[in-house]
């Protein structure tokens, strides 16, 4: 007898514009991430092949990669490979974090805004709010796709990945930078971010968070994650930062 999959979890509602008003009205300085919000930097198969690049480049010094466990993230397989060797004697870490950022670097002169990201940062501007960065992605990265895009001038400060691995989002090290940097209280900040580590980075900094994504299995992983705030698209958080 064949028996029924469980169903799919619910998406959680989407947050209603007076809701997201209240949100904006706070904040002072408004944190997005990078990859999602602000842009795709990896757009259609391009993270899972570099992700197979990086595999490739660490194998001979990591454990064998199982087809069950093989991470298709080039983020998790810098930390993974951090993990496995972390005093890194041979410098295969450095190796990988320095294509890495060459890769993410030229993705960028690609990468496709996120529909009405720019948009939503002219708004904010001009309701007074400071942006910055807050991100896992390179540096340098970020600085190329904002200058590329004349939107450098938006954005106060970039806080990017840090050398060590563990520092890296759901680590609350680039917001805790950000608030000093700005002297900034965590609850006068708001994230905007699509990853559950965003999340977890945002609740343990005290940073409201606002989740976006385009497809309900996104919105269920940052509901899961502790997100209280969901949007599918960021036109309603623009119409909130206007009102």
């Amino acid at each position: 007898m064949l028996l029924s999959s469980d169903p799919a979890p619910t998406a959680p509602d989407l947050t209603p514009v007076p809701v997201l008003r209240a949100l904006l009205s706070r904040a002072s300085l408004v944190l997005w991430d990078f990859d999602g919000p602000v842009c795709g930097l990896f757009a259609g198969l391009r993270a899972p092949a570099i992700a197979a690049e990086l595999r490739a480049m660490a194998a001979a010094r990591l454990p064998h990669w199982t087809e069950a466990d093989e991470p298709h993230d080039p983020l998790a397989v810098l930390r993974r490979t951090y993990a496995a060797l972390p005093s890194d004697p041979e410098g295969v870490v450095s190796a990988l974090r320095k294509r890495l950022e060459e890769l993410e670097t030229e993705a960028a002169a690609t990468a496709e805004p996120t529909p009405g990201a720019i948009d939503l940062m002219e708004q904010l501007l001009a309701a007074g709010k400071q942006l910055v960065v807050a991100t896992n992605n390179s540096e340098a990265a970020v600085r190329a796709y904002l200058e590329l895009h004349g939107i450098a001038p938006y954005f106060g400060a970039v806080v990017g990945r840090h050398d060590d691995p563990r520092l890296m989002k759901p680590h609350p090290y680039c917001l805790e930078r950000l608030l000093t940097e700005t002297g900034t209280a965590a609850a006068d900040g708001l994230m905007i971010g699509d990853s559950p580590a965003d999340a977890l980075a945002a609740a343990s900094t005290g940073v409201p968070f606002v989740g976006y994504g385009t497809e309900a299995a996104k919105l269920v992983r940052l509901r899961d994650a502790g997100a209280e705030y969901f949007v599918a698209d960021l036109e309603a958080m623009t119409v909130a930062a206007g009102a």
